[in-house]
């Protein structure tokens, strides 16, 4: 696809400049006390929350199905009770809102064939601000549901007995060895938008880790640059930046690297966004499965992460990367540490040339037991009720740990690890770096925790900037 003429199009708003950026404030806020009370804050509001707003989106106004899916003995009297019901028809309405706004920027972004002119661009602008604040209206009616946020569980827990996991033999399958170019599932890219940062277009194919499922990314590229380098960027558990309006894109300055020349390619993990399973919110599924859960994640992303590459390689026009790197923070960090060790067996044309890593662990196990969210929501004790065992929990961390060595040379790996982080801890993440041999220019060691070392890239970029020099250099 070739891109039309800058000066020609309309242009979407630019994001709100981020208050993470601004010297005094930032410099106060991005300290691990900030972490401490974010732990505290998402399990206890956040969490239950999105449970009862996606119990809301699953019952349709139907206040004896709201309760009956939240586990309630009936549904709440009193003040409470009329304000639900409220909530349950307007959680109703903005759906419907939604749903027009999705389906129209679908089918206008989607138009194709070779008779067809594209859509005006003021025509393509004025759906996806539409599409942005339909959506951002329907997320953050999670408020509605305050007066019942210490009644609603946090998680609609699944967790698996241990007899009745598949073996990880099962799990593993062919390891990716059967990962081929010409297997690639065919990709489908919307017509691009003019925005803050350059071009950004959105990009889909059939999930091949998940029947029936399809891959969503978003993909921003530069004004004028031949060949850009493509950073694809995986985001955190329960991150749904694009369907929370401008505001999240203030904190997540991926796209501005698209202002230094690098393509960004944004995939949407499996269970967020649109990917969102009926009757649970963003990235539920994954916790509430426990160890089942993030071992169906990692093999589902990991599983598009060469279709990424290869397409990013392979980018009509005449623009395809001749350097990819792939990375992101948290569990998009997890998900990628996996396959750079993966990619070792994947045909050479598909392999990334560097990884970025922010607040990562190598070891999961320490995740799950000592990480300070895990603790939150109660996971090791809901583990050990279930029957399971650390013995239980080791026979599938070889399917989730970097046991392996990355793909790329250690001088094109870059990490950024908060010292003060007990979510993905420290230690784990220290670890893995020294093993890898991650040399001191590209190793970034913040007196900070697991979501300000991420935040505050907006502030201090160093990380991304040496990303930059990497995948430019010669």
């Amino acid at each position: 696809m070739t891109l039309p003429p800058m000066d020609a199009a309309a242009r979407l708003p630019a994001p709100l400049p981020s208050p993470m950026k601004w010297g005094p404030l930032g410099a106060l806020v991005m300290r691990p006390w900030y972490d401490r009370l974010a732990v505290k804050l998402v399990p206890q509001w956040y969490f239950p929350l999105s449970r009862a707003w996606a119990a809301a989106l699953e019952c349709g106004g139907d206040g004896a199905a709201f309760a009956e899916a939240l586990g309630l003995a009936d549904f709440p009297g009193g003040l409470c009770g009329r304000r639900l019901r409220r909530a349950l028809a307007a959680t109703r309405e903005l759906a419907q809102v939604h749903a027009g706004a999705e389906a129209h920027w679908r089918d206008l972004f989607f138009a194709s064939g070779a008779a067809e002119a594209p859509p005006p661009a003021a025509a393509l602008v004025a759906a996806e601000i539409a599409r942005r604040k339909a959506s951002h209206n329907l997320m953050a009616a999670r408020r509605f549901f305050l007066c019942i946020r210490k009644r609603v569980p946090r998680l609609r827990w699944e967790l698996p007995r241990p007899e009745d996991m598949p073996s990880p033999q099962a799990l593993l399958g062919d390891g990716g060895t059967c990962i081929r170019r010409d297997g690639m599932p065919a990709v489908e890219q919307s017509h691009p938008v003019r925005c803050a940062f350059g071009w950004q277009s959105w990009i889909r194919f059939p999930a091949p880790g998940l029947p029936g499922d399809t891959a969503w990314a978003q993909v921003i590229e530069p004004e004028g640059v031949t060949n850009p380098p493509t950073l694809i960027s995986l985001h955190g558990i329960c991150v749904e930046s694009e369907h929370w309006g401008a505001s999240m894109d203030s904190i997540d300055i991926t796209p501005a690297l698209a202002l230094k020349g690098l393509r960004i390619i944004r995939p949407e993990g499996p269970w967020h966004g649109r990917r969102r399973l009926p009757g649970t919110f963003g990235g539920e599924p994954a916790m509430a499965q426990g160890p089942l859960g993030f071992l169906k994640l990692f093999a589902a992303w990991g599983a598009e992460m060469p279709v990424y590459v290869d397409w990013a390689r392979r980018r009509s026009g005449g623009q395809g990367s001749s350097k990819v790197a792939i990375g992101g923070v948290s569990l998009g960090a997890l998900t990628s540490q996996l396959s750079a060790v993966a990619a070792r067996d994947w045909p050479a044309a598909l392999r990334p040339d560097a990884l970025i890593l922010i607040a990562c662990s190598e070891s999961l196990h320490g995740v799950a037991f000592q990480g300070s969210l895990a603790a939150a929501i109660g996971l090791p004790d809901r583990l050990r009720e279930k029957g399971w065992s650390l013995d239980d929990i080791d026979r599938y961390l070889p399917l989730m740990e970097p046991r392996g060595e990355a793909v790329m040379a250690p001088d094109k790996i870059v990490m950024a690890l908060g010292e003060a982080d007990d979510l993905t801890p420290f230690d784990g993440g220290l670890a893995l770096a020294r093993r890898w041999q991650v040399p001191p220019a590209n190793l970034f060691l913040r007196n900070q925790g697991h979501f300000t070392v991420a935040f505050d890239l907006a502030r201090r970029p160093q990380p991304l900037d040496r990303l930059v020099e990497i995948l430019k250099a010669e």
